[in-house]
């Protein structure tokens, strides 16, 4: 760890005259840095102003400093791959799902599982703010309220410079200790800052890369090594998932399904799919098949309660008062979404609410709680879907 600080520390020295500090391309900063903590002429020399005393004032206005959110960007339809040495977990797939504003929320596949993680830029601060292991599908968590969520930590905090210091918990110190460093890896040149984090008996240390985000990991504990580092970067990335979906034929008093291949870029919400074919008829040359909700119905959002393992979908209120189906028809159509949920979690069992409260409608009512178990039907046919242009 000493000589690869030794290594930053002398690249950085060699570098410095020549690099400049640059903001955005937008020009915006939400967490400005403060002045450096050091004399104004020092500062201008530390930014390459060869004329110190006299323009070192000017030009340290006209430059926009480096904030945290330069080292941790939100990519949309890239997929960054990391592999390394030290532990059969250490290959890994990251590719951000959805991207809104100053919110992101990424995918981290590995040999072990998938996570989804929320990343929140505030302040001069890029947090995560929620984990949620044992993710093989894409799920809503982004738009949540997070910022008081208990597993949320500061990954990056301005100002970006050697020195800058928080508590990530009790005992756990993280802190800048190199930047200006330049480094290579197999995806290419990055200028990257280092982030320490120390713990009792180890460190890990994240180099992030200005407009990619994380470049290198290197954790470090007595003679355990593991590091990973940037080997490719995919761009025009889709996820492409395979969904069964179910749908009443009522007059054979029996389900059938097809399955489809959906394609998931950045922001490309997967309650806005389900909708899409749940508002649809499965095959619409036929008076003998209907679709699962009305064109008014909307999904506020589906995911995996991972407590209990049990999908949850919440629809809007249209979803029983423009249903206009009898008890039959309307088991039916519950029966439905609970295979196509249930299917796409695969799980047992899948939860169904109305804006968040107990599904009643007047035929069915469902407690707190009580969830629809995923059953396959012995009379269950698949079909070819024909929609009509």
């Amino acid at each position: 760890m000493k000589k690869l600080a030794l290594l930053g520390l002398i690249i950085f020295l060699i570098f410095a005259l020549i690099l400049v500090a640059c903001g955005r391309e937008n020009g915006e900063d939400n967490g400005e840095a403060p002045p450096p903590n050091g004399e104004e002429e020092e500062s201008g020399e530390e930014n390459g102003d060869e004329n110190g005393d006299e323009n070192g004032d000017e030009d340290e206005n006209d430059e926009e400093a480096m904030s945290s959110y330069d080292f941790y960007p939100f990519l949309q339809n890239l997929r960054l791959h990391y592999d390394g040495e030290g532990s059969e977990f250490v290959a890994e797939k990251i590719h951000f799902d959805y991207v809104y504003d100053n919110r992101a929320q990424i995918r981290r596949e590995t040999a072990g599982t998938t996570v989804l993680e929320v990343i929140h830029y505030d302040e001069g601060k890029v947090y995560s703010l929620l984990q949620k292991e044992e993710s093989y599908q894409r799920e809503s968590f982004y738009n949540m309220d997070l910022m008081d969520a208990e597993d949320a930590e500061i990954l990056i905090m301005d100002p970006i410079e050697i020195g800058t210091q928080w508590e990530v918990r009790e005992g756990v110190l993280r802190e800048i200790t190199n930047v200006g460093m330049v480094m290579e890896t197999p995806a290419g040149e990055f200028e990257v800052i280092e982030v320490t984090t120390y713990e009792e008996d180890s460190t890990f240390t994240v180099y992030y890369g200005k407009d990619y985000g994380k470049v290198k990991t290197l954790f470090e504990a007595d003679e355990t090594e593991i590091y990973a580092e940037l080997i490719e970067i995919e761009e025009d990335y889709q996820v492409v998932e395979e969904v069964t979906f179910f749908y009443p034929e009522f007059h054979e008093d029996r389900l059938v399904y097809f399955a489809e291949e959906i394609s998931l870029g950045t922001n490309v919400e997967v309650e806005d799919i389900f909708e899409e074919y749940f508002r649809r008829s499965p095959r619409e040359d036929s008076e003998d098949y209907v679709g699962l909700m009305s064109e008014n119905t909307s999904i506020n959002f589906l995911r995996l309660n991972r407590e209990d393992f049990v999908g949850h979908i919440d629809f809007s209120e249209e979803f029983i008062s423009e249903m206009n189906a009898g008890t039959t028809l309307e088991s039916m159509i519950l029966s439905s979404v609970v295979r196509t949920v249930g299917d796409y979690f695969m799980v047992a069992e899948v939860h169904i609410t109305i804006d968040g409260e107990p599904y009643a409608s007047g035929h069915f009512e469902f407690q707190e709680g009580e969830y629809l178990e995923n059953i396959p039907e012995d009379d269950e046919q698949e079909i070819e879907k024909v929609w009509m242009e």
